[in-house]
C-alpha cells in the first residue's frame, strides 16, 4: 500500500463525527468532585492538572550518577486534564506534555513542555473545550474532520533517524524539537520529509525497532474496519505498508514483532458505533463469550496473514517476542481479564473515585506458526499484578531473557492502591528481583538502559521516575539492574510534580 492506497484510506478516515450526534457530558461537576476527593486521598494529585505549559529546573542529586551514563530520557503523557472549566472524563484525554531528563557528568536537568497540537491551539483560540474524548464530549462539542483534530500526542515517544516524535495511537505523530521541546508539527512517514497530505493515517503509540534499525508499526481505523501496517527504514523512509480488514474491529494498543512475523491480540471489545454514544469508548461492546483473536502477519508479505484464538482477555502492553527456526513464537504480556481498567478505572479516577478494576497478570505465550496453535501460561504467582513491561533495547524483536516491569503485590498494597514495585524478571530462572517504593511515591514506567560496552541484558541500569504526592515532587531513580532490591543507587529530585505520564525512550549521547 503506497501513496494512492494511503489516499483512499484517508478518505475513509475523514468522515466527520457530526456535532449534532454527539452526546454531551452531563452537568456533573467533575472538577469539584475531584477536588473534594483530593482532600481525602491526597495521592490523587498524580491525576491532577499542570499549572503551566513549560517546566524547567536543575535536579537535586543524591547518590552516585555513573560517569558513563550520558543521554536523555524523553517521556510523554497526559498532563493537561482541565481547562476552560471542563475536566476530562478519561485519563487518556489529557493534552500531552513531553519531558526531557538530560543526564550528564555535571548532573541532571529536567524540562517539560506542553505539545502545541492542533487541538490545543483550536481550544485556546475558542477559549473553551471543543472536541469529544474517549469517555465524553464537553458541552457544545464540535464534530471533528479527522483524527488529528483530537490528537493529544500524549502516549509514547519514538526517536528515529534524528527525529523526536510524540505518539498517539489514532492519528499522526507530532514532531518535537529534541533540544527545546518546542512543537514542530504533525509528521507523516508516508511522504518524504513528513509532508502534510498523508497526515491522519493512524500510527500506533507502540512501534517496534527491529534488529536492522528499521521500525514496524500499525494503526487501527475503526470506521474503515482496517488495520494499517507500516515499515519504516533506518533512514526514516517508508519501506512498505499494508492493511488487513478486521470485522468486528476492536482497539489493539500494542503488538509484537519477531524475525518473520507481526502478532496482534484483538480483544472482543467490538466497535459498535452509535450516534448518541458518550465518547469513543462507548462505541465499543465487551463480549467475554467471544474469543480474543490473534492476528499473525508475514513481515515479507503484509497481505499474508492468519487468525488464531485465545480466551477473552485485554492486553495493553507486551514486553517482547522472538521466533525460533521451527517457527515457534514466544512472547509476554500484561494480561487482564477484561478492559475495565480502560473503561471504568481511568474514567472514575478523573472524578476522584479510586476504583482500580481488574488488574493484569504477566503471561507468557507460545505460538506455533506451522501447526497454527497458541497457548498461554501465567509467569508469576497469583496476586502479583503487572504493567509497563520493557526490555533491553538491544534484544528488541529477538530472543530475550529479562523483562523490566512495574507491579503490585496483592498481599502488600500501597496506600494509593496502584503499582508500587519495579522489577527485573528472569524468564529462564523465574527469579523476580524487585524494589518496593514507599507509599508516598507512585512509580511511572521504568526502562532498561544499557551500560556502554556491556553484553545485552547484563550490567545495565534501570531508569524511571516517580510521583511523590507527599512532597509535590518528581523524582528520577536509577537502579543497578543486577541489584534492583538494593534500591536506587542515585536519584534526581525536581522542585515540582507533573501528573503521571505514560511512556518514554532513553537516547544515549
Amino acid at each position: 500500500m503506497q501513496r494512492r492506497e494511503f489516499s483512499k484510506l484517508l478518505a475513509l478516515l475523514a468522515c466527520p463525527w457530526p456535532a449534532g450526534a454527539l452526546a454531551q457530558a452531563g452537568d456533573s461537576d467533575w472538577s469539584g468532585q475531584f477536588a473534594q476527593a483530593l482532600e481525602e486521598f491526597p495521592w490523587l494529585a498524580a491525576w491532577g492538572n499542570i499549572d503551566r505549559d513549560h517546566y524547567s529546573s536543575d535536579a537535586m542529586i543524591s547518590g552516585r550518577w555513573p560517569e558513563e551514563l550520558n543521554g536523555t530520557l524523553y517521556r510523554t503523557g497526559p498532563a493537561g486534564h482541565e481547562a476552560y472549566g471542563y475536566r476530562n472524563h478519561h485519563w487518556f484525554d489529557g493534552d500531552g506534555m513531553v519531558h526531557a531528563y538530560r543526564i550528564g557528568g555535571d548532573g541532571v536537568r529536567h524540562e517539560a513542555r506542553l505539545v502545541e497540537t492542533a487541538k490545543v491551539k483550536a481550544e485556546r483560540a475558542a477559549g473553551r473545550a471543543l472536541y469529544p474524548g474517549l469517555a465524553a464530549a464537553p458541552p457544545g462539542a464540535v464534530g471533528s474532520t479527522g483524527p488529528d483534530d483530537q490528537n493529544p500526542a500524549n502516549t509514547s515517544i519514538l526517536h528515529h533517524h534524528g527525529r523526536l516524535l510524540a505518539l498517539w495511537e489514532a492519528g499522526s505523530p507530532y514532531e518535537i524539537d529534541p533540544d527545546d521541546l518546542s512543537t514542530v508539527g504533525p509528521y507523516s512517514f508516508a511522504e518524504p520529509g513528513g509532508g502534510s497530505s498523508m497526515r491522519g493515517v493512524p500510527f500506533s503509540a507502540h512501534p517496534r525497532v527491529d534488529a536492522d534499525g528499521s521500525v514496524w508499526n500499525f494503526g487501527y481505523a475503526s470506521a474503515a474496519g482496517l488495520l494499517v501496517f507500516w515499515h519504516i527504514g533506518a533512514d526514516g523512509s517508508l519501506l512498505n505498508a499494508g492493511r488487513v480488514a478486521v470485522d468486528p474491529m476492536t482497539m489493539p494498543h500494542d503488538f509484537v514483532v519477531t524475525e518473520r512475523h507481526l502478532v496482534l491480540l484483538l480483544p472482543p471489545f467490538h466497535y459498535r458505533p452509535q450516534a448518541n454514544a458518550e465518547g469513543f469508548l462507548n462505541m465499543h461492546e465487551w463480549r467475554p463469550e467471544d474469543p480474543c483473536r490473534v492476528l499473525v502477519v508475514d513481515k515479507n508479505d503484509l497481505s499474508s496473514h492468519f487468525f488464531l484464538e485465545l480466551p477473552a482477555q485485554w492486553v495493553f502492553h507486551f514486553g517482547n517476542a522472538w521466533e525460533d527456526s521451527a517457527g515457534v513464537i514466544r512472547f509476554d504480556a500484561a494480561r487482564a481479564p477484561d478492559p475495565s481498567i480502560m473503561t471504568e478505572t481511568f474514567t472514575e479516577i478523573m472524578r476522584g473515585n479510586p476504583d482500580y478494576g481488574r488488574a493484569a497478570r504477566h503471561y507468557g505465550y507460545r505460538l506455533d506458526t506451522r501447526a497454527r496453535t497458541i497457548s498461554e501460561e501465567a509467569m508469576l504467582e497469583p496476586g502479583i499484578f503487572t504493567e509497563f513491561p520493557s526490555i533491553d533495547p538491544r534484544v528488541s524483536c529477538r530472543q530475550y531473557r529479562k523483562i523490566v516491569f512495574l507491579s503490585q503485590n496483592e498481599a502488600d498494597p500501597a496506600e494509593h492502591g496502584t503499582l508500587n514495585e519495579v522489577n527485573l524478571f528472569d524468564i529462564e530462572s523465574g527469579r523476580r528481583d524487585y524494589f518496593r517504593y514507599p507509599d508516598t511515591r507512585i512509580p511511572e514506567e521504568h526502562l532498561y538502559v544499557p551500560r556502554p560496552g556491556s553484553e545485552p541484558e547484563t550490567g545495565g541500569w534501570i531508569l524511571g521516575s516517580a510521583f511523590d504526592w507527599s512532597q509535590g515532587k518528581q523524582i528520577l531513580n536509577l537502579f543497578d539492574a543486577e541489584r534492583v532490591a538494593d534500591g536506587p543507587v542515585a536519584t534526581a529530585e525536581l522542585p515540582y510534580a507533573i501528573p503521571l505520564g505514560l511512556h518514554g525512550k532513553f537516547v544515549a549521547g
